[in-house]
């Protein structure tokens, strides 16, 4: 059965206890009877001195998980009648039965898309038996004329509708799939905004003394995706070997259906985990950050919130999060007359001025951490560098003024 609004949800706590050098999650919760019962899960980190605080970041991620599993419906819809499911509630359940797959940096796009797919096929009522080829081609087209997406973003509508059609043949609940025989519309080619060099340094001058100032110099001087800047912490910076290392990253998701942010000891992928060099202008960026940090931390005392230890934050040590640069930033290009570009466009803006300068495809992978050379195929096609010259390409192009 499903869980419905009448039935109490499950509430889930954690703590952190060692066991074989290791710290674990050590879940509690009653059961449907109020019996106590008890799971342990490993977070997979070391108990050493200095890694008490990410254990503990770590269980409540865990624990945020399970509390979700616990709380999915053990079964896809279960009636007395397969004709009488609702294709529009069959998405919804299958949903809830796969939210605890899904990761919280996802499940914000999983959920929107299902719940706009159930909306659409409950109103016209259309029951999972009878949901024909032609109703989703025809969901699609309206998806393209009335919301004016592309076949790339209607893809990922599909994704999902053809995963839940498969998961109904396997529980016998229909025959064959009428997702299979879809007419695919025509991916285009994205084509990124960026900036000049000389545009750069413009944004430079006007973010002068803006909070997201040195979340801007360091994306654009990286071409880092903004929860990779946003992601980084002291520990990821060797002031000593002059190096700054991609291995964290902060994001946003979705826990019922409610915005949070996500913290990852994690990248996108195994090429997205990079250390590069650390530039002069940005060392000297960073260290001015740090000095302002310590300084805030002798003003808010033991109401200083940054005790994770990341890079950026406002005074009180808030983490800035992912939602709130995109405001800062849109704001300040508009109130300057500036081209309007998303902040991810500065991540374009870097490649295409490593293209523009002389270097390869293949260096610009390695630089901006592509999993693949088609994803850098963006910006051109051809080329050989090392990241130090990358390193030196960017700092000679671009300044930050006094």
């Amino acid at each position: 059965m499903n869980i419905t609004d009448n039935q109490e949800k499950i509430k889930v706590t954690a703590s952190t206890q060692e066991k074989d050098g290791k710290y674990y999650a050590v879940l509690q919760y009653k059961d449907e009877n109020g019996k106590k019962q008890y799971k342990w899960k490993a977070t997979k980190i070391k108990a050493e001195k200095g890694n008490k605080r990410e254990a503990n970041r770590k269980a409540e991620e865990i624990r945020l998980q399970f509390e979700i599993e616990l709380n999915a419906p053990t079964t896809i819809a279960v009636v007395t009648n397969n004709n009488d499911i609702l294709f529009g509630n069959y998405m919804l359940d299958w949903l809830e039965k796969h939210k605890h797959n899904i990761e919280l940096s996802t499940n914000d796009g999983y959920e929107r898309n299902v719940k706009k797919t159930a909306e659409y096929f409950n109103n016209l009522g259309i029951t999972l038996q009878e949901l024909k080829t032609k109703h989703i081609q025809t969901y699609y087209e309206h998806l393209q004329a009335t919301k004016n997406l592309k076949w790339n973003t209607i893809k990922r509508y599909h994704a999902n509708i053809h995963k839940a059609l498969e998961d109904a043949i396997r529980l016998e609940l229909i025959d064959n799939n009428p997702a299979d025989h879809i007419k695919h519309g025509k991916c285009e080619q994205y084509i990124a905004e960026y900036y000049n060099a000389e545009e750069l340094n413009t944004l430079f001058e006007k973010a002068k003394n803006e909070l997201i100032e040195p979340i801007i110099l360091v994306t654009a001087y990286y071409g880092l995706r903004k929860e990779e800047t946003l992601g980084l912490k002291w520990n990821a910076i060797d002031f000593k070997n002059k190096t700054i290392t991609i291995k964290h990253v902060v994001t946003n998701g979705a826990v019922n259906g409610k915005r949070v942010v996500v913290k990852k000891d994690r990248t996108k992928s195994k090429s997205s985990y990079r250390t590069l060099p650390l530039m002069t202008d940005i060392e000297k960026l960073l260290l001015q950050e740090k000095d302002k940090q310590e300084k805030n931390k002798k003003i808010f005392g033991n109401t200083y919130k940054n005790k994770d230890n990341y890079i950026f934050t406002d005074e009180e040590g808030n983490l800035i999060k992912p939602d709130r640069v995109n405001r800062r930033f849109k704001k300040l290009l508009e109130d300057n007359g500036l081209k309007i570009i998303r902040f991810h466009d500065l991540r374009h803006s870097c490649a295409t001025l490593l293209l523009a300068l002389g270097h390869t495809l293949e260096e610009i992978q390695i630089w901006l951490g592509h999993s693949t050379i088609k994803t850098t195929e963006i910006y051109a096609n051809n080329i050989v560098l090392n990241k130090t010259t990358s390193a030196d390409t960017i700092a000679n192009a671009l300044k930050i003024s006094a």
